[in-house]
């Protein structure tokens, strides 16, 4: 059985445990708080160092759901999935909710799927037509699109 490296329960400590989780990618408030928890962190070290980094504003919910939300449809994946990660990663839904109204104007979900569908279809041009639909559909839900999106794309495919 690995035993885990015992953490020194410090300030100092947890701030440079949030550095470095903090150099690999931007993290929200609940990640950080989880990870600190995982490491072995009380939660008053926990509270300090994580008030520290959010009067620095590096850990900053807001900033985090726009970055995230950014970095994932230009992945590109659908709304309906990236919603649901910044959920998962513990931001307030009111916070995704303001996040999308700024972004949802110049999005045209439509034309991503059509135009991921059309690379998708041609990924499977030896597949018999039905199962290449299904395949695409598939693809394009687990990506998170909108159904009717998809719908529409498979169809014109």
């Amino acid at each position: 059985m690995k035993r885990s490296r015992s953490v020194k329960d410090t300030v100092p400590e947890a701030k440079n445990y949030i550095y470095r989780l903090l150099k690999i990618r931007f993290r929200s408030e609940r990640e950080v708080r989880d990870k600190l928890r995982q490491k072995g962190f009380s939660e008053p070290t926990a509270d300090e160092a994580v008030g520290y980094f959010k009067g620095i504003d590096l850990v900053n919910d807001r900033l985090f759901a726009q970055k995230w939300i950014t970095w994932r449809l230009a992945k590109p994946f659908g709304l309906k999935r990236v919603r649901l990660e910044l959920k998962e990663k513990g931001v307030a839904p009111e916070l995704i909710e303001e996040q999308f109204a700024q972004v949802k104007p110049d999005y045209a979900e439509e034309e991503v799927v059509a135009r991921l569908a059309k690379r998708q279809a041609a990924k499977h041009s030896g597949v018999p037509r039905e199962k290449m639909k299904q395949r695409v559909y598939g693809y394009l839900m687990r990506r998170g699109f909108n159904p009717a999106a998809v719908f529409k794309a498979i169809k014109d495919i």
